[in-house]
């Protein structure tokens, strides 16, 4: 109990220490298969699979069909002379991380550290960001091996910056505007993350998990001047994030409901749930909801697994006032993983001394 309550208090603290920090800019992107991907936002998620190397990817289509209408006369709807319409400018987002247990504790039977990485390209109309992670998480067993308390970081390098960009400036000459060069502009990047886990919580609850983390911790500061002219700063501001969630076997086992919550902070909170049912571990479906500040998408999950590999598909309806401009939005997502145990030593050899020959 003494354990139990020194880790609440743990989390408790470290939620407190993330959301005291200031931020200022656009979310990290979003992703309706959170629960499947949380390495993507928190590297103490590393390795949570026993005995495996685990490799996720997810392609995200937000808003299809969102243009940049900033080249159509707002009075006739058509276009202007000379000017060129920039056709689906929504946000596209990728991502791929992978990772496993690396160490091993053969006293406990147990891994005691895990190392993966994670490789994210996310563009919002001509923003870019592009990063590289390295991540690390360190294992803490409870109650010997029914729980565990995973605490990582990660560090490496993010490109952010203007892609290709078409702008249209209202007051032409605006040194804040950098015409249609490419400017962009490479930081240290480096984020934290807990995570806990048990497996049984109750008599119903099986594989309980509850975890925080924050990205961007250093708030890295972006130099998009263009040649000649200063003021155009843009800084990384920290986004913290809280998940949990758990399965609960319904009558025989056969069908698993897969709950999660995932709440996003950065200027306002942004809450994402969904529940999923897992049939005969083969076919998935189910429903989400996602809300920032007002009601922003309904999901829609469908999802195969087939042993090591699993496969998503997801779509959201967009019901904020972007619809009368957005046919809605897609996601894929694939994993697989492969047994992995951590090397275990040598065993020993004894050899008499000379003396008992």
């Amino acid at each position: 109990m003494n354990m139990r309550k020194t880790l609440l208090q743990t989390l408790a603290c470290g939620i407190f220490v993330f959301l005291a920090y200031s931020a200022q800019a656009q979310q990290d992107p979003y992703y309706s298969h959170f629960k499947f991907v949380k390495q993507a936002y928190n590297p103490a998620t590393v390795g949570e699979k026993n005995d495996y190397i685990c490799a996720n990817a997810i392609a995200h289509r937000q808003w299809g069909g969102y243009d940049d209408q900033t080249w159509i006369d707002r009075t006739t709807g058509l276009p202007i002379e000379g000017g060129e319409l920039a056709e689906n400018v929504a946000p596209k987002t990728y991502n791929f991380n992978m990772g496993g247990q690396i160490l091993g504790n053969p006293s406990r039977q147990s891994a005691i550290a895990a190392a993966g990485v994670s490789i994210f390209d996310d563009q919002v109309g001509y923003m870019k960001t592009t990063s590289f992670k390295a991540q690390g998480a360190y294992f803490i067993p409870i109650q010997g091996n029914f729980a565990r308390l995973s605490i990582g970081a990660e560090v490496g390098f993010t490109q952010f910056g203007y892609v290709d960009p078409i702008w249209r400036p209202r007051d032409p000459g605006d040194p804040r505007i950098p015409g249609d060069a490419n400017i962009t502009d490479s930081k240290l990047d480096v984020g934290f993350g807990a995570f806990y886990k048990q497996n049984r919580l109750g008599s119903r609850i099986e594989d309980f998990y509850v975890g925080a983390s924050v990205s961007h911790l250093n708030g890295s500061t972006y130099d998009l001047s263009a040649s000649g002219t200063s003021g155009n700063i843009y800084k990384l501001a920290q986004h913290m994030f809280f998940h949990t969630g758990a399965n609960l076997p319904i009558g025989s086992g056969v069908n698993v409901l897969e709950p999660a919550i995932l709440v996003k902070y950065n200027s306002k909170p942004q809450i994402d749930l969904n529940v999923t049912m897992l049939n005969n571990e083969t076919f998935r479906g189910g429903i989400g909801y996602r809300q920032w500040g007002t009601i922003d998408a309904f999901t829609l999950l469908l999802g195969y697994v087939n042993g090591p590999m699993q496969f998503g598909y997801s779509y959201d309806i967009t019901a904020s006032k972007i619809q009368s401009v957005s046919n809605g939005t897609h996601e894929i997502y694939a994993s697989y993983c492969f047994q992995f145990k951590p090397g275990e030593p040598s065993p020993k050899t004894y050899k008499k001394s000379a003396r008992e020959l």
